[in-house]
């Protein structure tokens, strides 16, 4: 069984669970996230948040993989890029 610990990137979001994918309780003040709920972009404000993050701050994020297969993931960044923390 092989394991593999990789840094979040555009390139492997779509490894997240849909749900984390999707979720922008954190990363969107509360009216931008019920603003992104009502249009229903919330993956591409997750996406927006994640690029932002990696050119301002760097990684936010790790991915485990066990077999090649997404097993788990920990998110994570400065208080001024999660206005919900």
């Amino acid at each position: 069984m092989s394991r593999r610990l990789s840094p979040l990137t555009l390139d492997n979001l779509g490894d997240l669970p849909r749900t984390a994918r999707t979720c922008v309780a954190w990363e969107l003040d509360p009216v931008a996230a019920r603003r992104a709920r009502e249009v229903g972009d919330t993956a591409f404000e997750k996406e927006a948040w994640l690029s932002a993050t990696l050119l301002e701050w760097g990684s936010c994020g790790r991915l485990v993989y066990v077999d090649d297969h997404p097993a788990g993931f920990a998110m994570y960044a400065p208080p001024a890029f999660v206005p919900r923390s």
